[in-house]
């Protein structure tokens, strides 16, 4: 095989059962659309005896194109070559279950599946060993990131939240160690001869208006901003009506907090419930004084990040962006100029993303952000 991953779209689950390169390597991640067989898909990949983790999203990244259709599936496979060792972990994350029981599930997998790849915990290699989350999106993130945190403080992580479409009705995972509402985490170990790069990439402008949460009805569910509420406060802080309240709007406007060493945390919102509150991607503390940013182009921040990487030596790049970063760009007419940004900077580079729902990225779960992994040759 290649030294470097390889990328493929499967318009049937039981192509991939014929494909010797995605047969003979070493782990598989795989995205696909809400329409999309992925019970037949899981069926296949079991039949490789190949680990493997795979989502639902809305849109996915393979290549420079990004494909929005439902029925579509993209794969990447990383060769023997590439890998020393993976262990591929489930746990559970139904809605039904509470956050302790989610984290300490979560972190007995999690010690199992680090041993079981030759990783230290407390003492990981910063170049060689890292860790892929694929989490169900109709759960919080945070009981996973809490765990693995509390197992490997120095172990990177990056990864996203599944979703299918903007209904937020379904939302599977699916891997080697099961399927559904679940969380699956791949721990990767390279081989010497490659290292690995972990980095987010976010595009927003403040604002001049601050929302303080004054209101709870759970950690993701805001009923109050400024002792009103929510949908009302947030409205006049962007300057639209609640009746212009939309996906799109809730890309172009968002909430976050700064905590002092130059990075934003988004909090994006989901959507109103229909009695003047709102639902975010992510948990809230009550009294949290968010700031209000206007989403904008995000050609130069990406043009930055990818013109900083080794195109020479760069095998394989996986990317977990935002689903609302793929909204923000679609009502900015932004698509083909960022798919032209990949072409250009990366040619000829394996590429594979989704539309997540959340992202992860060293423990921090953020929101309306892409992050990404960048493998390299020696």
């Amino acid at each position: 095989m290649s030294h470097k991953a390889i990328t493929k779209q499967f318009k049937t689950p039981f192509e991939i059962t014929s494909d010797t390169e995605f047969a003979n390597s070493a782990f598989i991640i795989c995205f696909y659309g809400s329409e999309y067989p992925y019970s037949k898909l899981y069926n296949a990949l079991m039949e490789l005896k190949v680990p493997f983790i795979g989502c639902m999203d809305i849109a996915r990244l393979e290549g420079n194109e990004y494909i929005m259709a439902p029925d579509s599936a993209v794969a990447m496979c990383l060769p023997k070559e590439m890998v020393e060792a993976v262990s591929v972990v489930a746990y559970d994350m139904r809605k039904s279950c509470s956050y302790d029981a989610i984290r300490l599930n979560a972190k007995d997998q999690f010690v199992r599946g680090m041993e079981k790849a030759g990783i230290q915990s407390k003492a990981p290699d910063l170049e060689r060993d890292l860790a892929i989350n694929l989490l169900y999106g109709l759960q919080s993130a945070n009981p996973v990131l809490e765990a693995l945190t509390d197992e490997s403080l120095f172990l990177q992580s990056v990864g996203g939240s599944s979703g299918g479409k903007l209904d937020f009705k379904s939302s599977n995972v699916i891997s080697s160690k099961g399927r559904g509402a679940i969380g699956a985490t791949a721990f990767i170990r390279l081989k010497e001869e490659y290292f690995f790069q972990i980095e987010r990439v976010s595009s927003f402008e403040k604002q001049n208006s601050r929302l303080t949460v004054t209101k709870l009805a759970s950690p993701r569910h805001i009923l109050e901003f400024n002792g009103k509420p929510a949908q009302d406060e947030f409205a006049s802080a962007v300057g639209k009506s609640p009746a212009e309240f939309s996906p799109s709007l809730f890309a172009q406007f968002t909430l976050g907090v700064e905590p002092g060493d130059g990075e934003k945390l988004i909090t994006s919102i989901m959507k109103e419930d229909g009695t003047g509150g709102i639902l975010t991607y992510n948990d809230v503390m009550p009294e949290t004084v968010f700031n209000v940013y206007r989403a904008i182009s995000q050609k130069e921040d990406r043009t930055s990040k990818m013109q900083r990487m080794d195109g020479q030596r760069l095998a394989a790049y996986m990317s977990f962006d935002c689903v609302l970063c793929y909204l923000a760009r679609e009502s900015a007419n932004e698509i083909h100029l960022i798919e032209e940004v990949y072409a250009k900077n990366l040619p000829n580079i394996p590429k594979i993303g989704f539309g997540t729902f959340s992202e992860n990225f060293c423990g921090a779960n953020v929101n309306q952000t892409e992050t990404f992994l960048a493998i390299y040759k020696r």
